[in-house]
């Protein structure tokens, strides 16, 4: 029987895929893609923003539009928590809780591959759901395959202990609980025995891996690039206060470790950062980075801003905008703020018009494509080490990927070059594209 998985969010839910996959692969179901036909399609969810929501339910139409027969999975966090509300949706048969992920096999096989059950579809859905706020044990299991991709996702952490006045992560996912140092390892190990020349490690808040165990996020990072292997590891986002200064010294240090941070903003104002509930203040923000730009050449910067937040004033939007062109950022993801159920937040008036937001978000942008290309000039003639991925660039056909510091390259080249790190010479920077040519 074909299984096809679609992906939605996070690099978390990237891994948690690869994860349901390998159950499934284990117990005789062939994956297809997303857009192939399948008895059974399974929706990994994220409902960080309203397009988030409208991009899930609308996974779940597009499955249906390819086999109106197949039984559709619905899970991650829109799943987790709007259960009730999922359950709704015409033609879904399963909502499976962040908890139940790797119960996922097990469901597949009662439903589809019981000898003494003939499964057809019907009106009413299936809630399958753990309570995710329990104390649990870290459950993860090595992965072999992504989707197809060049980079293998290694989720060393799940869940968060702080408490953002606007994110839905804490009931989504739980509170924070680290894998043992012993198995990420292993996973390691796995993952680039497999053939992935990338490891990205990830979590849903990176950086407090070990805080329940009594050791740092450091430590873990400088006994993987240890490990032996022609392989690279990159981190996935992490908060500003979690950065200490052995991780820095690490990347400045460490050929092996990406010199590249994502390191969250979401608003440089103080007023509103103590409204979002963010554990740091503007100046904060600035001293690690300024610490870590320092330290490290050539650091590739990105971060999140949110625009729009309730009671954000043109001064404090002002702020963030000074802010932001103050700091030497490669790249940003903007987004105008979107209130969700169940968050502190929603309780807020949410008084800034959109077209205020439209326009904030409209200037950040294009402060962000400046700064990019500002940045990429920097690299102009330079030799860096690139992976490129198994898909081709859709617009030009070349081959494509990214450096260390996170500058995406295309460039011309055999499909043998594929799924391998090489050392490329940037020739042409632009703010949307970057052309280079192997050396």
């Amino acid at each position: 029987m074909k299984i096809a998985c679609v992906t939605l969010g996070c690099r978390t839910n990237q891994h948690d895929t690869a994860e349901m996959q390998t159950l499934l692969e284990q117990e005789g179901f062939s994956i297809v893609n997303g857009k192939e036909k399948a008895d059974a399609y399974v929706i990994n969810t994220c409902t960080v923003t309203q397009r988030s929501d409208y991009s899930s339910r609308l996974a779940v139409k597009k499955s249906l539009a390819i086999n109106p027969e197949a039984l559709v999975v619905f899970t991650g966090c829109y799943a987790q928590l709007n259960s009730e509300e999922a359950s709704k949706i015409h033609g879904l048969d399963i909502v499976l809780g962040n908890a139940d992920k790797l119960e996922i096999a097990n469901i597949l096989k009662k439903k589809l591959l019981n000898p003494g059950l003939s499964w057809k579809k019907s009106s009413d859905s299936e809630i399958i759901m753990s309570d995710i706020h329990k104390k649990r044990i870290f459950r993860t299991i090595p992965v072999r395959n992504f989707q197809g991709m060049t980079k293998a996702f290694i989720k060393v952490q799940t869940g968060c202990d702080e408490r953002c006045s606007f994110c839905t992560v804490v009931k989504a996912r739980g509170k924070s609980v680290s894998d043992a140092r012993e198995n990420i390892i292993y996973n390691v190990q796995q993952a680039v025995a497999s053939g992935f020349k990338e490891i990205t490690l990830t979590g849903i808040n990176l950086g407090t891996w070990g805080m329940d165990r009594n050791e740092t996020f450091s430590s873990l990072v400088r006994d993987i690039i240890k490990l032996s292997g022609d392989f690279r590891v990159r981190l996935s986002s992490i908060n500003p206060m979690e950065i200490d200064n052995d991780l820095i010294r690490l990347i400045a240090e460490t050929e092996k470790l990406c010199s590249h941070l994502h390191i969250p903003l979401q608003s440089g104002d103080e007023i509103i950062l103590k409204s979002m509930r963010r554990n740091y203040t503007r100046h904060q923000y600035l001293e690690v980075v300024q610490r870590a730009v320092t330290a490290i050449p050539g650091l590739g910067l990105g971060a999140d801003v949110i625009v729009g937040f309730p009671g954000e004033t043109e001064e404090e939007f002002e702020n963030t905008r000074k802010l932001i062109e103050q700091l030497p950022f490669s790249y940003l993801h903007v987004f105008s703020y979107s209130p969700r159920r169940g968050t502190e937040a929603h309780q807020f008036k949410d008084d800034v018009p959109g077209n205020i937001k439209k326009q904030r978000n409209k200037n950040l942008t294009q402060l962000a494509s400046q700064k990019a290309l500002k940045y990429r000039e920097k690299f102009l003639g330079q030799q860096e080490t690139v992976l490129l991925e198994n898909q081709r660039d859709t617009k030009s056909g070349w081959l494509k990927g990214h450096t260390g510091n996170y500058i995406p390259v295309i460039l011309e080249g055999a499909d043998a070059l594929k799924n391998s790190l090489v050392p490329v010479t940037l020739q042409k920077v632009s703010e949307h594209q970057v052309t280079g040519c192997v050396q």
